[in-house]
C-alpha cells in the first residue's frame, strides 16, 4: 500500500500502536488473467470484447510489466504491452497510449490518455487471496464529456 503520511501523523501512529509499526504485506498479481465476460458489465452499445488474456510478467510493488491481448468485436487480436511502475509517471504502452499506474489499498488504480484524444481510467481491486479481480473502468471518447462506464471481472487462471 502506497501512503504519504505527514511527520506529525507518521509520529501519532507509531505511538498508538506501541512503537512498531507493521506495513500490510504485499501481495503480487503476478501470473494469467482472464476475463470473465458473463461476471462483467458493459453498456449495450460497447463492442464485443473476446479472448481476453492478461499476463503480468512482473509485479513487485514498484514495477509493473504485463502484456495484454484481446480482441474487440471483429477486429484483428491487439496485442499491448506495458513495461512501467506503480509510481505514478506516464508510461508509454506499445499502442501508444501513456499510462500512469499507483497502487491502492486493495489493487491499483490507472490512468492512461490515447494519441486519439480518448482517457480512461481503471480501479481495481483483488480478492481477499488474489485470484479475482474487479475492476471499476471507464474512458471518454474525443469530444464527449459523458464517459462510458464499465465494469470487468477477471479470474485468475495461473
Amino acid at each position: 500500500m502506497v501512503v504519504k503520511f505527514g511527520a506529525a501523523t507518521c509520529a501519532v501512529a507509531l505511538a498508538l500502536s506501541g512503537g512498531s509499526a507493521q506495513a500490510k504485506p504485499y501481495v503480487s498479481s503476478e501470473g494469467e488473467w482472464t476475463l470473465n465476460v458473463a461476471e462483467s458489465k458493459y453498456p449495450p452499445a460497447m463492442p464485443v470484447i473476446k479472448d481476453h488474456v492478461m499476463q503480468v510478467t512482473k509485479d513487485d510493488g514498484k514495477v509493473l510489466q504485463y502484456t495484454d491481448n484481446f480482441i474487440i468485436g471483429d477486429e484483428p487480436k491487439t496485442h499491448v504491452t506495458l513495461d512501467g511502475a506503480f509510481d505514478g509517471k506516464p508510461h508509454k504502452m506499445t499502442n501508444g497510449q501513456d499510462m500512469t499506474v499507483v497502487l491502492s489499498e486493495n489493487g491499483y488504480r490507472d490512468h492512461w490518455n490515447a494519441p486519439n484524444g480518448t482517457s480512461g481510467w481503471d480501479n481495481c481491486d483483488y480478492s481477499k487471496n488474489v485470484t479475482l479481480m474487479t475492476c471499476h473502468s471507464g474512458f471518454t471518447p474525443p469530444g464527449s464529456k459523458t464517459p462510458v462506464e464499465f465494469v470487468e471481472v477477471w479470474n485468475k487462471t495461473k
